[in-house]
């Protein structure tokens, strides 16, 4: 007679369900990971950390991986931030100037960015690889503003206020055009 809120089961069959799974703890299995491969080695130089107003800012990348792990870039982007506000100064394509390494694994980027463009203060470039997003940066000092930056940065400003007001236009035509097929 078994006793009572004991189960039916016998002894043996609670002693191998134990034994596997402390086998289940002890026994090594290899466990695959989602870790992806390190990002590329992206190096940033300029011709001149503190340009004046009459010379342009040359900027040299190279960027450095085993091509199996990501594609080169045929182009890397250069930001210029500024220092004090954090704000976007302006934004350039470096373009690749055609030397690689011996095994695709290096690419050198070169450009002239016109430092009559850049505004007067401290000054944050960023190059960045957009296929792998690795990014390198740079302090730079400019001494005086360049004499066409209110220009240049009026015409960026200009064409960023154009296309939201394309948008907004759009957008209002659409509701209107609903608002008419209903009535």
């Amino acid at each position: 007679m078994k006793p009572y809120g004991m189960p039916g089961c016998p002894p043996g069959i609670r002693l191998f369900v134990l034994a596997a799974f402390a086998a289940l703890f002890i026994v090594p299995c290899a466990v695959s990971s989602a870790t992806p491969p390190l990002l590329p080695d992206l190096f940033v130089s300029v011709s001149n950390e503190t340009p004046s107003g009459n010379e342009d800012l040359a900027v040299s990348a190279v960027w450095t991986r085993d091509a199996s792990f990501y594609r080169p870039p045929e182009s890397v982007d250069a930001r210029i931030y500024s220092v004090v506000s954090g704000s976007l100064v302006a934004g350039y394509t470096i373009p690749v100037d055609g030397r690689k390494g011996p095994d695709g694994s290096t690419r050198h980027f070169r450009g002239v960015i016109a430092s009559s463009e850049l505004p007067a203060g401290r000054l944050l470039l960023v190059v960045i690889d957009p296929v792998s997003g690795a990014d390198a940066r740079v302090p730079i000092d400019v001494t005086e503003p360049g004499q066409d930056y209110p220009g240049v940065h009026l015409q960026r400003h200009a064409g960023t206020v154009f296309a939201a007001a394309a948008v907004l236009l759009v957008v209002l035509g659409a509701g209107l055009g609903l608002l008419v097929r209903r009535s």
